[in-house]
């Protein structure tokens, strides 16, 4: 598993199973001292039928975010 660092946060693309069907979901964790894991799907209701296709396209999301806070997508 690769987590990116954008900041203030770690992030990572996994899959999530819920009833059967799949999320692709990234999940942001706040650098320490804070504990703070939030997940946040990648595509509003979209839904895979393996976890292994919900986790690629979460993978290549990540790196997405990644590259678009590292060209300064963040900065006002």
């Amino acid at each position: 598993m690769t987590e990116f660092d954008i900041g203030e946060f770690f992030i990572r693309g996994e899959a999530r199973e819920v009833e059967g069907e799949f999320q692709a979901v990234i999940i942001m964790r706040a650098k320490p001292p804070l504990t703070t894991v939030t997940y946040h799907q990648v595509e509003k209701d979209r839904w895979f039928k393996t976890s292994d296709v919900a986790a690629v396209a979460a993978q290549d999301a990540a790196k997405a975010l990644k590259v678009a806070v590292d060209e300064g997508a963040l900065k006002a």
